[in-house]
Order: structure tokens, then sequence, then C-alpha cells
């Protein structure tokens, strides 16, 4: 990409609609830099050198002129006209808006000295902001560049996209789960932000728009971007502030918003959208390390410090490829400590689920044993009622259920061993498919030994009456936990 010559571009005012190129000398043209062209709610002629290289001259490749700015335009190289993207005008009402960003075709037998001279109609009277930049680029490259070139440099960014977009769908169903709902909402929120801000960010490569378009997209990135940085703001206030978290959230947003109108530029109103809430987070992690030493916090500290030092240094472009990768670590980390907090609440929630079970265990014991459940036996043509307190375990034998007591024969019950489980108290655990023991009446459990051991069973049961009951693998560790 070779680019007009940075001084000596002439730019005179559009007087009349003519197509004609002025002589410019005329009252009114005058001799500026080629970044105050700024043909913003107005009409001009630019005249403006290029300077060829002499691999340029001596390649037959196709090359072409590129316009990158917010304006409708008129081409002419060397005298010879090119083409025009929309249609120039002195007036709002006949100027047709052109595309933000084109080429012109340049003909090969153009291409035939050094110094060249390039002149061009710009207006632009559709756009509603007024960029301190209009023009991002006016000047000469390859003509497959604009298909092939920019892809090249930007297919990258669909890697940390992609990340994006996967963190925002996994977040999003993963916030209907009640015990991490209000997390895992800002994490979803913040990848969609980022996500859409990076499409945002592509869509100038991806599609062809007309200039009063870039606008839109400017305003969408901002807001994007701002969304990001409150909700970071958010996600730290709820994780690190003690009290008064609504001034702390509503504090903290009011400066962004500020920082945000106040500085100049769209890229540098991105950058401080995030920079604003990096530098406040790490502020008040800071805050909280004077009030508790923790090496989580030492941690947090050092990556937000990270991330408001790599935006400093990076404020013109830090919109660009750098920003999603950033943000992508720095989610990628806030997810992995999110994960390591649940992973342990959900340990702390299972210990004391099984010291509810063992405590509702105990209670249950204690009631058999103070008012003995009673069970219905039809055996033999009669009907007789079993006290439960000496039932030992009961085995399944086909549609039958064999019931072992501690102080009689054993009985045979019409029913299988699921219908008979459903009849008896929670004294009772299923250890094995085929038995069912009385908690009460467990002296030991015991491994198996490799003459006993099975696919199917690791461990017994030693009963009080002296019998063994096999416990199956899988259900081992629950058996386990009950007795402990």
């Amino acid at each position: 990409m070779i680019p007009i010559s940075h001084n000596e571009v002439i730019v005179c005012p559009v007087t009349t609609d003519n197509e004609t190129p002025p002589a410019f000398n005329e009252p009114g043209c005058s001799t500026i830099t080629a970044a105050e062209i700024d043909p913003q709610n107005k009409a001009l002629w630019l005249r403006a050198k290029l300077e060829l290289p002499d691999q340029v001259l001596k390649n037959d490749q196709p090359y072409a002129i590129y316009v990158y700015a917010k304006t409708s335009s008129r081409v002419f190289f060397n005298g010879h006209y090119l083409g025009q993207n929309g249609t120039p005008s002195l007036s709002a009402n006949k100027e047709f808006a052109g595309l933000m960003d084109t080429s012109f075709y340049l003909p090969p037998a153009l291409l035939t000295q050094k110094h060249n001279e390039l002149i061009l109609q710009l207006s632009s009277h559709h756009g509603f902001l007024q960029l301190k930049a209009p023009i991002h680029f006016i000047g000469l490259g390859s003509y497959a560049l604009q298909a092939d070139s920019i892809w090249q440099d930007n297919w990258i960014s669909l890697i940390p996209l992609g990340a994006l977009m996967m963190g925002a769908l996994y977040f999003a169903v993963s916030s209907f789960n009640p015990y991490r709902r209000q997390s895992h909402l800002l994490f979803f929120l913040m990848a969609f932000f980022a996500a859409n801000q990076l499409l945002a960010e592509l869509s100038r490569y991806m599609f062809s728009y007309a200039y009063p378009m870039h606008d839109v997209r400017l305003l969408l990135i901002v807001s994007l971007a701002l969304g990001f940085g409150c909700c970071l703001w958010v996600y730290n206030v709820l994780k690190f502030a003690e009290q008064h978290r609504g001034l702390w959230i509503g504090g903290g947003i009011a400066l962004t918003l500020a920082a945000v109108l106040l500085v100049p530029g769209f890229d540098t109103k991105t950058s401080m959208a995030i920079l604003m809430p990096a530098l406040l987070s790490t502020l008040l992690i800071a805050y909280r390390l004077t009030q508790q030493q923790s090496k989580k916090l030492w941690l947090f500290l050092l990556v937000y410090s990270l991330l408001s030092a790599a935006i400093q240094l990076s404020l013109g472009r830090f919109h660009d490829s750098v920003f999603y990768y950033l943000i992508s670590l720095v989610l990628g980390f806030l997810f992995v400590q999110q994960a390591q907090e649940l992973s342990k609440e959900q340990a702390r929630r299972k210990t004391e689920e099984q010291q509810v079970a063992k405590l509702q265990l105990k209670l249950d014991q204690l009631s058999q044993k103070q008012t003995p459940h009673k069970l219905k036996i039809s055996s033999a043509g009669k009907v007789e009622f079993v006290s439960t307190d000496t039932l030992v375990y009961c085995k399944a034998a086909g549609d039958y259920t064999e019931l072992f007591f501690s102080d009689q024969k054993p009985i045979l019950y019409s029913g299988n061993l699921k219908e008979l489980e459903s009849q008896l108290p929670s004294t009772f655990l299923r250890v094995h498919r085929s038995y069912v023991v009385n908690t009460d009446c467990i002296a030991a459990l015991e491994k198996s030994t490799a003459q006993q051991n099975t696919a199917a069973s690791t461990g017994f049961l030693l009963m009080n009456n002296g019998e063994q009951v096999p416990v199956s693998r899988r259900i081992l560790p629950m058996v386990r936990s009950a007795l402990g």
C-alpha cells in the first residue's frame, strides 16, 4: 500500500457541480497535509502527489487506487478519469453516498512514471458524526488487496470470536442454575458484548456498506465496549466490595461514562470504556488488600494491573485484535477462578448433604427402635405382620423375596425386591441389586477377599446374625458414607 504524499496536498472548495477538476490556483485553494483532509459537510477538490517505486513500474500485476474514507468520491489519475464512488456533490440532496471502502482499477498503461498526480472530488453530507479523521487511506495498492490481503491480516481474529461466542453460549445456559445465576449472567453479558464488538469491528472487512453506516458502526462499537466494561465493574464490585455495593457500582459507571464522553476520538473512547473499569477494579482490589491479605486477591490485582497497563500502552489501537485476545484471556481467568470457587462450594454442599443424610438415618434408626415398623406379609393363604426391627436383610429370589430375621426362620415374601423396598422404612438400604439390609443390624463393612470378589461386588457387610451380604462396587462409596 503506497499512500499519497503527506505534504503538499492542495484542496479547493467546490463552487459548482462541474465534474471537471479545477486548476488548483483559484482563490480559496490552500495547501494542507494529508491528515487534514476533511470533506465532512462540504465538498472539495484535492490534488496530491503519488510517488511510485521502481518495483511497481516494473511489475505487471494489476493495481488500483484505494479510497478508505467517509466520503463519496470521483478520482482522476494523471488527468485520466478512473471512476466514482457514489456521487459527490456540492449539496446533500444531490449527493449519493458512496461506500466506506472502495477501489478504482488502474490500467497498466497509466503506470509509466515515477511521479504521479492524483485528483479527487470529495463530499460527505450524510453522516451524523463529526470525525476527527474521516480519511483513513488514499493511495495505490495491489488490485487483489481488498479480497485477499485484508482477510490474511484479520482471519486470526476469528479465533477469539469463536471463543467468545462459545463462552457466551455456555454462560447463557449455565446462568439458569440458581446457584451461579448472578455471576454467570454477568459472564454471559461480557462474552456477548465482546463477541458482538469483534463482529462490528470485522464487519468492515466482511461486507461493503455506505459511509453513513460507519457512524452507526462506531457508536455500536463504543456502546458494546461500554457494556462490557460496566459488566466487568459490576462483577468485581459484587465479588470484592463488602459494603455499599450500590454506591460502588453507580460511582464506577458514572466515572466510566464521563471518561468516554470527554475523551476525543472513537478509538480512544472504545479503549477508555474498558480502561476505566479495569483501573477502578485495580483500586478496589488494592483497597480490599488493606483489609485482608490473600493470595487470590494479589492474583486478581496482578491481572487487572496488567490489563490496565496493556490498554494504556496500546491506547490508540487497543480496539483492534489486541483487545480481543486480552479480553478472552481475562474472561478465561475469571471463569477458571469461578470454576474453582464453584467446585469448592459443591464439595462443601456435598459434605453438608452427607452429614444431613447421616443425621436423618440416626433419627430414623431411633424412631425405628422406639416404634418398630410393621410389615404386612401374605404367605400360604394367611396374612401376618412382622416387626422390621428384627428383619436383618432381604434377598431377591426371582419374583419373590426372602426375608431373613434375627429371631425366626426366613420367610418368603410374595413380591419382588423393588416392591418390598418401597414399603420398608428409611433405615433399610439397598447395597446390591439383590440385597436390602437393615442398617441397625450391620456389624461391620469389610473388603472382599480374592476368592470372594466378583465383578459385581468389592466388599461385604457382616450382619449381627453372623451372615455376610455382598456390596456392589457402584454402591460401596455410598454405603461407606452412610455408615461413616
